[in-house]
């Protein structure tokens, strides 16, 4: 008995003390120079991305320099009704991870960039523009690059479904207003990329 009360008289309460004391000056020190420097503290130059591991705001944002985009995959020709050729470099989603990302997240697009959706078979198929913040024009292609359908000027971050209406094999997505001003309109454009066949070949399918 003597033993223990030796143990709570030199170990125990000191030790209790001291947690208090620290506890207390943590509360009443610490606490209150740290709110302050929070307040004072929190705008653009603050690293809260470094405290936090991301932004609030726009911790997603991507944006992707066309003209790096130089691999072979990348280039594509759109082809107007008149016979006009233009140029762009695009981006390809060709997996499932791609596709479902697409051009989510984007503030903004080059203009003579876009991203050319790879299905590697031809099914219906159906998009929407969650998380997507520009407006974009929706090309769904045939086996050939002919254009089947055509959405312009999709509404930014709707969850609206947009539809095919067809059997397609890929899609491309352009800047809004793009296909107005190439003059593309279902079954007059085409689509000129390495992952089409020729219209000769679309007999195949």
């Amino acid at each position: 008995m003597r033993r223990l009360k030796k143990i709570l008289v030199f170990i125990v309460i000191p030790a209790f003390i001291i947690f208090a004391g620290v506890t207390a000056w943590g509360y009443f020190v610490l606490m209150p120079k740290y709110n302050e420097v929070m307040c004072h503290n929190t705008g653009p130059e603050f690293p809260l991305k470094e405290l936090i591991g991301f932004d609030f705001d726009d911790s997603d944002e991507i944006y992707v320099d066309s003209s790096k985009l130089t691999a072979s995959e990348n280039q594509l020709v759109v082809l107007s009704p008149d016979g006009h050729e233009t140029q762009f470099r695009v981006e390809v989603a060709a997996n499932d991870a791609q596709r479902r990302r697409g051009l989510m997240h984007r503030r903004r697009l080059d203009k003579d960039s876009g991203m050319l959706f790879l299905f590697w078979d031809v099914k219906e198929r159906s998009f929407w523009m969650k998380d997507t913040h520009l407006p974009l024009d929706i090309l769904f292609l045939n086996r050939d690059g002919t254009v089947a359908k055509l959405h312009e000027n999709a509404e930014p971050r709707s969850k609206a479904s947009i539809h095919s209406g067809s059997r397609v094999w890929a899609v491309l997505e352009l800047n809004g207003g793009t296909a107005r001003d190439l003059g593309l309109v279902p079954g007059g454009g085409r689509v000129i990329h390495e992952a089409f066949e020729s219209p000769e070949q679309e007999d195949d399918l």
